[in-house]
């Protein structure tokens, strides 16, 4: 007997999570269901990251044209990537958290872990248990 939902949305990505408190909040059943991890590429793959290292390297751009401007910067400017990394990683992991907390707050909404094969229209199979709803959301392949 599968367990039924009003809304399964595929993804945590850009579009998941809003959509799913969105539905939630509306009273609406919802599963939202994640392979990996929350955020999808953009929080820990591509977006974010890449914008933090970018800042990273823009500080020591800047940092090396400090005299063009009349600032006076003591010495050789280096970059500590250990540093750089760790910084790209506390800032991804608030990310993470902030999301974690936001959807954990939702009532109507189940997060499920794992990887799903639609077994019908309006049914997928997750870890072996069978999910229904006359809904579904995906992102676009």
């Amino acid at each position: 007997m599968p367990k039924t939902f009003d809304a399964i949305i595929i993804g945590s990505g850009q579009a998941g999570p809003s959509l799913a408190v969105r539905l939630a909040q509306a009273g609406m059943k919802t599963a939202l269901i994640e392979r990996e991890h929350l955020g999808g590429t953009c929080v820990n793959d591509g977006c974010i990251p890449t914008k933090t290292l970018v800042a990273s390297a823009r500080a020591a751009h800047m940092a090396c044209r400090a005299g063009h401007y009349g600032v006076l910067v003591g010495g050789e400017v280096a970059v500590d990537m250990k540093a750089v990394m760790a910084r790209k990683n506390t800032i991804v992991q608030a990310s993470l958290d902030n999301l974690a907390s936001w959807l954990g707050g939702t009532e109507n909404r189940t997060l499920v872990w794992g990887s799903v094969c639609f077994t019908d229209a309006h049914t997928v199979e997750l870890n072996g248990d069978a999910l229904s709803a006359p809904r579904h959301f995906t992102r676009p392949v």
